[in-house]
């Protein structure tokens, strides 16, 4: 994902590096400072069952990004403009994905396992002002 500081597009999904060892793997899935993401969110962990789908929405004002940390998810996104991005998350071959204002996005478990997606969205969830339009991702 190259750096954008307006972060001005409808959505960016960018390969992570993973460092390896005997240990395990690790990898840096947000850099605030050097990728410009806003402060000012809020951290979630959420999971999708086998065969769940959770998503089908889009936001106004805030923006998101996520990453499959456990499992494997597929990735629908749909913009204003009507590109499409249909694509598999693993947490394997990890990627940082970036959804904007306007991107409709949606994840899949197609698998007989739980899937673990970790998110950042630039604004605190507010129940009086959701943010949140349903629209189906694909």
């Amino acid at each position: 994902m190259a750096r954008d500081k307006n972060w001005n597009k409808p959505y960016a999904i960018e390969v992570l590096t993973v460092h390896r060892d005997a240990r395990g793997a690790l990898y840096e899935a947000l850099r605030f400072s050097s990728q410009d993401i806003p402060r000012g969110g809020q951290i979630y962990v959420y999971t999708l069952a086998p065969g769940a789908r959770r998503g089908d929405h889009f936001h106004e004002h805030k923006s998101e990004w996520f990453t499959c940390v456990a499992g494997r998810v597929r990735l629908l996104m749909k913009t204003r403009h009507g590109d499409r991005v249909d694509e598999t998350l693993d947490a394997d071959v990890p990627r940082m994905v970036f959804a904007g204002p306007g991107t409709s996005h949606a994840l899949v478990n197609e698998t007989r396992e739980v899937a673990v997606i970790m998110a950042y969205a630039s604004k605190e969830f507010d129940p009086t002002d959701p943010d949140t339009i349903l629209e189906p991702a694909d």
